[in-house]
């Protein structure tokens, strides 16, 4: 027998993985000529919808426009130590190029913008506005599919029909009243937890509510798209007390506030010691194990970038801080101790040791020139310059949290898993809800694949809610 539905399809989150997904359907069902009623739910309202996504640059990791950087699925799995799987990322590097091609025709434009990677070791394509770019074009495209978006929603529990499939969804809206909706299928496309501070404190530990979202609308992902279907027994993927991090000034409320020019200069705890190889590789490949050094094993949870007026030399610089806060500047490295509170003798000793271990050798900024400085502890790889041309500047850094590693395990369609690796009827999870990375995050990577599997995702929902002829609208 059929049953009424509120919905067939419904999306939870309208980020780039969310409305690629509701776009998606939306497509399919008018493909098929299917009249399907497809709604996204999103809590923030419509000024700040799109959680991370509408502040991310949304860099890609591809060669252009239809190929993936070289060594893709290498790269990816050797970077989680072959804990991820090797199937979905397959399925993405297959799918990413026919995707951007997808969102590029209904009008985002891509381009190798600049990026605040002075150095790089994997070239990495914007769409040209970011992420919001992305959420406004296929939001608009999906609206005029007659897919619904109802701001100030929050969904807070999945339902189950008596044989298992969800069929229902408890969604609060503002003010707190709840109600339930009936529906054929559900996509969590709600981001990780970043915003909730019992998970984080619960899987990544002490002092995790001190590590800031790296912009707002990191303050919008919660959880609840994880922990619902959870509830229903879903398997887990992704590493839960990780996290993709940044290094940014802490000073600043801008979003992405980072500093990413201290390869050229040395980090000091504030004690005044130097602790990382800050030339170890390419920026693009180093400043997110430098940001969990910093929160997991620094004083205080803080670094301080010490340099010198040589930063102004380096060509572009201004694209690799952006934070909106000018450096601590003073005449002589005494002072600038002083200014920022680490003891003075420390870091004057530590600049000075610097200073004569580094090694002769011309000094190139855009590429690794292998300008050392050793006979100290940590040596320093490459771009060793001296830091003694006053007036002498600082930033401080702090780790920030760009998305959890953590989420639910799915299929190549973005069905959700349940322990017993067999899908759970009607649901599905994409973006930063579906767990993936483990270790070291490969750049590029995730608003990419939020856009491809949100797609998959999309029409495979169509497939499930029209071929399992249960429904009846």
């Amino acid at each position: 027998m059929g049953r009424e539905v509120d919905y067939d399809i419904i999306v939870i989150g309208c980020g780039v993985a969310g409305t690629s997904a509701a776009l998606s359907a939306a497509e399919t069902a008018k493909k098929e000529n299917k009249n399907l009623k497809i709604a996204i739910l999103e809590r923030a309202d419509y000024d700040h919808r799109g959680g991370n996504s509408r502040w991310t640059a949304s860099y890609m990791r591809m060669k252009n426009l239809d190929e993936v950087a070289d060594n893709f699925v290498e790269d990816m799995l050797a970077f989680s130590d072959n804990y991820s799987d090797r199937e979905y990322i397959e399925t993405l590097a297959k799918d990413a190029g026919s995707t951007l091609r997808w969102v590029q025709e209904k009008g985002v434009e891509f381009d190798y913008l600049p990026t605040m990677f002075l150095t790089a070791s994997r070239p990495r394509l914007l769409p040209v506005g970011g992420g919001r770019a992305i959420v406004d074009t296929l939001s608009r495209r999906a609206g005029g599919l007659g897919v619904e978006i109802i701001y100030e929603a929050t969904a807070w529990k999945l339902l189950l029909d008596d044989e298992g499939a969800v069929n229902g969804l408890m969604v609060r809206v503002k003010g707190g009243t709840s109600l339930q909706l009936k529906v054929g299928a559900v996509v969590l496309a709600s981001g990780g937890f970043q915003g909730n501070q019992e998970m984080m404190a619960q899987y990544v530990g002490r002092d995790a509510h001190k590590v800031r979202t790296v912009a707002e609308g990191g303050l919008f992902n919660k959880g609840e798209g994880i922990r619902m279907a959870m509830e229903l027994g879903a398997k887990t993927a992704g590493q839960f007390d990780s996290f993709h991090a940044e290094p940014v000034d802490p000073r600043s409320k801008r979003e992405e506030a980072a500093v990413m020019t201290y390869p050229y200069f040395i980090l000091v705890d504030q004690n005044g010691n130097r602790f990382v190889d800050e030339g170890k590789t390419t920026v693009d490949e180093q400043y997110e194990e430098v940001a969990r050094t910093i929160f997991h094993d620094l004083p205080g949870h803080i670094a301080y970038m010490i340099g010198d007026q040589k930063m102004y030399e380096i060509p572009n610089y201004e694209r690799a801080v952006e934070t909106d806060i000018p450096a601590i500047v003073a005449d002589t490295i005494e002072e600038l101790a002083e200014k920022i509170g680490v003891p003075v003798g420390q870091l004057t000793a530590t600049v000075e040791s610097y200073n004569a271990a580094v090694q002769p050798g011309e000094f190139h900024w855009d590429k690794k020139d292998g300008k050392q400085a050793i006979g100290i502890t940590p040596p320093k790889s490459n771009w060793a310059i001296p830091i003694n041309k006053a007036p002498f500047i600082a930033y401080p850094i702090v780790c920030s949290n760009v998305f959890t590693n953590g989420g639910l395990a799915t299929d190549t369609n973005g069905r959700v898993l349940s322990q017993d690796h067999d899908p759970i009827p009607g649901l599905y999870a994409v973006g930063e809800t579906a767990g993936l990375y483990y270790g070291k995050y490969p750049g590029g990577t995730s608003v990419l694949r939020g856009l491809a599997f949100g797609r998959r995702a999309g029409g495979h929902a169509v497939a499930y809610v029209t071929d399992s002829k249960k429904l009846e609208v």
